[in-house]
């Protein structure tokens, strides 16, 4: 994705009317118009107009092939939150699909919050789980893009503002683009965030990177040469045979590899990071270059004897091994979101090769919105740590048979918290299914389990309790708790 700074309300429009030719112009400017206004005389930290801000994050939803309420959502994002706007004006102007976009993009400040008591973290906890439970797939789409551009300038953020910009990312935001399955976005943030948290070891990879495709780039640019013209759609097939399986081919694209993606894989093999990353980053061990073959969604069809990935055994039995090239492996990305075949040349330079068909390939860049029948729906929202929302989840059930989701590891302390506080405070024992063994606070739970929570009101709650909670709404009720009645400290010794 190449990244603009400048960008005009004239390159939005472009980038809007090459994808729709008939569509909602004159609300464009509107919203444009309006958000210029709202942002008159304000500046960013790095000294320019803010309006350029909402300009880019636009620019970003209409690259994407956003409808126009998304892109004036996008150019809107930020009046409700630093503007003093009410939301029911932008519902007004622009309409319900607009102003809840908006509303879900909209941070809580200051004048939302009665409780003056209330600390910046605990604040900023109660604006990520509305921000969760707000968040619809459109809206997660301009805070993506809200997002990559506030990443791409952090000049002008203090330093101390910067890691946690990049933590929130990785814990709130990518997180949600994981459930739409977005995985070029996700790999997008992942490599600002890295750039951020680690700009020392994102220089060091980034050099030595740049130094290996140096020292082989005639070889690898002869490569590159070499599979473009086998691989373009519109050029004249190798040999009569490989006709039935040429037309299939739409696209053919190659890139560099990103730091993340590098870092990614040296580190799943490194035993000390700092010692080990230079060994490990050589052409011996990293894929140079990832390559893209598109084809055609027809391989889809049910009467097509072909999958993707037979084009490339073709492809590869027949021309690709007749010019040197070697098939090393079949592998899947970190993410698990894709398989790519490991390539080298004469020269032993390593190439990732994904074949992806049409709609594989839209997927992999904007995750299931493409479809528009999966929409983005966040259950069981932890509102006391929003981050522990997407962690792992298990199915188990009361002991009524009611099926609940609770993180994995949990134990049965855990569970009876989140079936009623005074359960887990008075917690004595638990039994599973149809056993009668009385278990202990500390066994942890099973994907499937039927739990009978056993409690007393004789018991009270032990402060090594804290060594049995894996979930952080238990943790939470066991620390009100000891608010309210601390620990008396013990004696001294003689």
């Amino acid at each position: 994705m190449s990244y603009k700074i400048k960008v005009s309300f004239h390159d939005v429009m472009n980038s809007y009317n090459e994808r729709h030719k008939m569509g909602n112009k004159r609300d464009l400017k509107r919203a444009y118009e309006f958000a210029e206004k709202k942002h008159a005389g304000t500046f960013r930290g790095t000294g320019e107009p803010f309006i350029a801000h909402p300009l880019r994050v636009a620019r970003l939803v209409a690259d994407w092939g956003f409808e126009s309420n998304v892109i004036m959502a996008a150019m809107l994002h930020d009046v409700v939150e630093d503007c003093d706007t009410p939301l029911s004006e932008i519902e007004k102007r622009f309409g319900t699909g607009v102003s809840r976009i908006v509303d879900a993009v909209t941070a809580l400040s200051d004048r939302d919050f009665t409780d003056h008591t209330l600390t910046k973290a605990q604040k900023d906890l109660l604006s990520d789980a509305r921000m969760q439970r707000k968040m619809n797939d459109e809206a997660l789409y301009v805070k993506i893009a809200d997002r990559i551009d506030n990443l791409h300038t952090l000049s002008g953020v203090k330093e101390s503002k910067r890691i946690p910009k990049a933590e929130h990312t990785r814990e709130i935001i990518i997180p949600m683009a994981k459930l739409e399955n977005a995985y070029y976005l996700i790999d997008y943030l992942e490599e600002l965030c890295f750039q951020t948290e680690h700009p020392e070891m994102h220089n060091n990879i980034t050099k030595q990177y740049r130094k290996i495709c140096a020292e082989n780039s005639r070889k690898c640019q002869d490569t590159l040469d070499t599979l473009s013209s086998i691989f373009e759609s519109h050029h004249n097939v190798e040999s009569k045979e490989m006709e039935r399986y040429h037309r299939y081919i739409v696209n053919f694209s190659h890139n560099p590899r990103s730091c993340i993606s590098i870092y990614r894989q040296i580190s799943r093999n490194a035993e000390n990071i700092r010692e080990d990353w230079l060994t490990l980053l050589s052409k011996e061990n990293i894929a140079l270059y990832d390559l893209t073959l598109i084809v055609s969604d027809e391989l889809t069809d049910e009467n097509s004897s072909l999958q993707p990935n037979d084009i490339f055994f073709q492809y590869f039995d027949k021309v690709l091994s007749q010019k040197g090239f070697y098939f090393i492996r079949f592998s899947r990305t970190t993410h698990q979101d894709a398989g790519y075949f490991l390539l080298a040349d004469e020269m032993d330079n390593l190439y990732r090769m994904f074949v992806r068909t049409e709609t594989e390939y839209q997927r992999y860049l904007y995750g299931n919105i493409i479809d528009g029948n999966n929409p983005l729906i966040l259950h069981d929202i932890n509102e006391i740590e929003p981050r522990d929302t997407y962690n792992e989840k298990i199915r188990v059930f009361r002991k009524d048979g009611s099926a609940m989701l609770i993180d994995k590891g949990a134990t049965v302390l855990d569970f009876a918290f989140y079936i009623h506080s005074d359960l887990g405070l008075h917690f004595d024992y638990a039994m599973v299914d149809e056993s009668r063994t009385k278990l202990p606070a500390h066994t942890r739970l099973n994907e499937g389990d039927r739990i009978t929570v056993v409690a007393s009101e004789n018991i009270e709650p032990h402060i090594s309790w804290f060594r049995h909670l894996k979930t952080s709404k238990a943790v939470n009720y066991l620390v009100h708790y000891y608010q309210k009645h601390p620990v008396s400290p013990a004696p001294e010794t003689q």
